[in-house]
């Protein structure tokens, strides 16, 4: 039942998504989806930019620290993926971006993310910094209340990457449904890099 709740999550998630997609498919700019934001970083507590992250490859994700499963199984996958690239893994920067800034502070993104990877950067902010950069990025974000939970919530949101070059636009959106050797390879082809079999 669990299985099949989570794998219901993300059909509806999709769902959820899939105009936004949609205006890819049919030839729309990825830059639509995508922009300016400022939020703090959990490993430094300094405030960044889009700008300030500029001249590397980033692998953003949305999700929040107390997901009970989807976001820990794919920010494994995500630093998976990146060990996969080897070499070339140096140029991306996993980002995990939370969508429930009222509980993921920044001392509990920064214990959070330092279970999976020193390299991944844990960003924050206020509820109308995350808003803003959930509506540059098209997320579909909702909170759930847990019945009987004495104010208890889970917050059911899409689980696409977002792969940004070195500009600061969207190259390409995966799903979070691959492999790490596929996601891997969907990423060395969109850097250019020469494809290591």
């Amino acid at each position: 039942m669990r299985a099949m709740t989570r794998w219901a999550r993300r059909a509806l998630l999709s769902v959820a998504f899939g105009a936004s997609l949609g205006l890819l498919a049919q030839g729309a700019s990825a830059a639509v989806i995508g922009g300016p934001f400022a939020l703090t970083d959990a490993r430094t507590g300094k405030t960044v930019t889009d700008v300030d992250l500029r001249g590397g490859w980033l692998l953003l994700y949305f999700g929040y620290t107390f997901c009970p499963d989807v976001c820990p199984t794919d920010l494994q996958k995500i630093i998976a993926a990146r060990g996969a690239l080897g070499a070339d893994g140096r140029a991306l920067t996993p980002v995990f971006v939370t969508v429930d800034p009222a509980r993921d502070t920044v001392p509990v993104m920064a214990r959070y993310v330092a279970l999976f990877s020193p390299d991944l950067m844990g960003l924050t902010g206020s509820q109308a910094e995350i808003d803003r950069i959930v509506g540059e990025y098209r997320v579909y974000v909702a909170k759930q209340a847990v019945p009987g939970g004495g104010g208890a919530y889970l917050v059911n949101h899409s689980t696409f990457l977002y792969l940004v070059d070195p500009r600061g636009k969207v190259a390409e959106i995966l799903p979070a449904s691959l492999t790490p050797v596929a996601l891997a390879r969907r990423v060395r082809t969109a850097m250019g890099a020469p494809d290591q079999g």
